[in-house]
């Protein structure tokens, strides 16, 4: 697996005080969704630090001589081998993607959950498709980078590279085919409506769908239902339950045991296609963290956090994810013998974050509010 992630990218829009009922979080009233809540900021940081750690992990995991054209462990021997397990960053995207999607679809219609998904997702898409295209052709080429053709940029564009067969401009798009067929599966539950008991059924037959899939002998249903990580998508939603009900039932902490029991046997798996030697049980001790992270989000532990830059975190993750690796390692091999190891890691580090703030800026901003005016006609008919 070449890890890139996402990343993933889900709204970040989860619920809080929209929900309480004096003073402590509760399920809304004959389970209807009440209008926006605010944000839950730290999972905005929590995205960033996501982000972040699949960035060390392109620039610094490597054992080869790309991108600094010697090996990172030479160069930075005690980061190249934390940032081997950056790529758990994607497992991290996942889980926040399962509890910010569950959020958005409750009490919406089919329409309107869809367009959502495709505002937040593809402006930012499409610029970073054209930029790493741009980058591919025109700027300096790493060796062994295949050349990326006309039609492999517009085939790029629809998000469905993968399914037809046509290869990613950069390799981090693959999770987002991985968020699509999630959003497929979670659109069966906006469909016939959410509610607690739709969502619960829907984990249980997520979890042991997925564990008979790779044994059924149809391609099909093992691409649907995702069985390796489908564990985090699952423990996402269920931790989302927790925070609509503001406490951990037997239910949901239920769904969340099996989601961590299939993850833990699901790991080694994912690990492999890292190709490199990594230590399972600080995987496991890793993602373990994070279920208990996410939980005390749930719970509402942590939303007395509100620094000031964390929803600017937030919006810089999504592109940050989609071009740290086409932008950043092509500097990186160019210039690195130039500028130093550490300026370069750091000013290049910095200087994706910025170009990723800037596409918030100039591309999302002002793109998003266009397709939504576009696509406001089929709101009117939905209503």
């Amino acid at each position: 697996m070449t890890t890139g992630a996402p990343p993933v990218a889900p709204d970040g829009v989860p619920l809080r005080g929209a929900l309480r009922r004096r003073g402590k979080p509760g399920r809304a009233a004959g389970g209807t969704a009440p209008g926006r809540a605010p944000r839950i900021l730290v999972l905005d940081g929590l995205r960033l630090l996501a982000a972040l750690a699949v960035v060390l992990f392109h620039y610094l995991a490597s054992y080869g001589t790309i991108p600094w054209q010697r090996t990172a462990g030479e160069l930075f021997p005690v980061l190249h081998r934390i940032t081997q397990f950056g790529w758990l960053g994607v497992a991290l995207f996942f889980m926040i993607s399962g509890f910010v999607i569950c959020m958005s679809g409750w009490g919406r219609s089919l329409g309107h959950f869809w367009r959502g998904r495709i505002l937040r997702l593809f402006p930012l898409y499409w610029a970073a498709v054209l930029l790493s295209s741009a980058a591919a052709r025109m700027g300096p080429h790493v060796p062994g980078e295949p050349k990326v053709t006309f039609g492999q940029m517009l085939t790029n564009l629809t998000m469905l590279n993968e399914p037809l067969g046509v290869s990613p401009v950069d390799n981090v798009y693959w999770t987002l085919w991985v968020e699509l067929r999630f959003y497929l599966l979670f659109s069966l539950v906006v469909l016939l409506g959410s509610g607690y008991r739709r969502i619960a059924n829907f984990c249980w037959l997520w979890a042991l769908g997925s564990v008979m899939a790779p044994a059924s002998g149809i391609p099909l249903l093992d691409q649907l239902l995702m069985p390796r990580w489908a564990p985090f998508f699952i423990a996402g939603i269920a931790f989302y339950l927790v925070r609509r009900a503001g406490r951990l039932e037997g239910e949901t902490a239920g769904i969340l045991m099996l989601s961590w029991l299939l993850m833990q046997h699901r790991l080694p798996e994912i690990m492999a296609g890292e190709g490199h030697g990594i230590n399972w049980k600080v995987c496991l001790i890793a993602v373990t963290v994070m279920y208990l992270l996410m939980g005390l989000i749930a719970l509402g532990k942590l939303d007395r956090v509100q620094w000031r830059w964390l929803p600017v975190a937030g919006v810089t993750s999504y592109p940050l994810y989609l071009v740290h690796q086409s932008l950043g390692v092509r500097v990186i091999w160019r210039w690195n013998e130039q500028w130093g190891p550490w300026p370069t890691l750091i000013g290049v580090t910095a200087g994706m974050i910025l170009v990723s703030w800037l596409l918030h800026r100039i591309v999302e901003r002002p793109l998003t509010p266009l397709l939504r005016r576009a696509m406001a006609p089929r709101d009117r008919a939905d209503a």
